[in-house]
């Protein structure tokens, strides 16, 4: 497994998935959690940030144990959503965040068009042996994802929200290279079969 700081770049039909810089952070991408459904889904509160905040966010990932990726659209060249990934050596996983901040994208299939091509970079090209991520109880879009994506639940927590304090369920999920590899064969078959 690669340990040297990596600049990613994969493609989608209508994506480029890459490695954010510093000259990414936008103001439109800075107020993304001002929309109280993004910030519930990631339980925080709903707020503006600065640039410099932003850029001090980029700023944390070391692009060896923590890799953030933007998600801009190939035809305008706007940045519509970001994964952020850590990555544990030592188990061969990594752990996925995604969201998607342009509130006219969502609903898009953005999220589930640049996927496929972020677990088969981790999976196929880095190695990796499995994916982890949580997702709130009460995202059914969420939820659905993984599932399509052949997830299966590990545990489920309960946590305090950061904007009322009411307890809210967190669903943890695992998914296993092979199981991934399993449920690719399982959709080929299916579109050969139809």
């Amino acid at each position: 497994m690669n340990r040297q700081p990596l600049a990613i770049r994969l493609e989608t039909r209508n994506h480029i998935i890459r490695t954010v810089e510093r000259s990414d952070a936008t103001e439109s991408w800075a107020k993304w959690l001002l929309n109280p459904t993004a910030a519930r889904q990631l339980n925080a509160k709903p707020q503006a940030i600065t640039l410099d905040a932003l850029t001090a966010y980029i700023d944390r990932f070391d692009r060896v144990n923590g890799h953030l990726l933007g998600m801009f659209e190939k035809e305008t060249g706007r940045i519509v959503g970001i994964r952020s990934i850590y990555v544990n050596f030592a188990t061969k996983e990594f752990h996925i965040n995604v969201l998607i901040g342009e509130v006219d994208v969502r609903g898009t299939r953005a999220r589930a068009e640049t996927a496929d091509v972020v677990y088969a970079y981790f999976f196929e090209t880095l190695g990796f042996e499995a994916a982890v991520c949580n997702v709130l109880a009460d995202n059914k879009q969420g939820l659905g994802m993984v599932a399509r994506l052949g997830y299966v639940p590990v545990r489920s927590d309960l946590k305090p929200s950061t904007v009322d304090g009411r307890l809210i369920e967190i669903r943890h999920f695992r998914l296993t290279r092979e199981a991934r590899r399993r449920k690719l064969r399982e959709q080929a078959q299916a579109q050969q079969n139809a």
